[in-house]
């Protein structure tokens, strides 16, 4: 229930096309739009996610699993480590449960869980 589905919304300028100007004619800007996935961190509403998803975006919608959708601002963003801090003004949330890295091994599957096409969950295994 902590796997959000993460919508976003910008504006694209064209990009140059000569024949747009030989025969006279203006290019509008093109609405753009984008998904991935997030993780509630908090009760009161934090989410992470990459900074891919939310990079030049004008406009969020986070998608809960119980189906409920939130406006968003983006908090903060990293690109070099493509992590982004975003909340939606909501409380009582249910929030990840944290877990140590330190204590994984060598050999142990994981599981990568998200909801980027807003179908519920996706699924990933792997081994570490």
């Amino acid at each position: 229930n902590s796997v959000v589905h993460v919508k976003t919304q910008s504006t694209a300028q064209p990009v140059f096309n000569p024949w747009a100007d030989f025969f006279g004619y203006q290019q509008q800007p093109q609405v753009q739009q984008s998904s991935g996935s997030g993780v509630i961190i908090s009760t009161d509403g934090y989410i992470i996610t990459n900074n891919h998803v939310v990079e030049g975006a004008e406009k969020l919608v986070v998608s809960l699993n119980n189906n409920k959708s939130y406006e968003a601002k983006i908090i903060g963003r990293d690109p070099s480590t493509d992590i982004a801090v975003i909340k939606i003004d909501e409380s009582n949330l249910p929030a990840v449960i944290w877990g140590n890295s330190e204590e994984v091994k060598i050999g142990q599957w994981v599981i990568a869980v998200g909801n980027p096409f807003d179908l519920t969950s996706t699924v990933t295994a792997g081994i570490v």
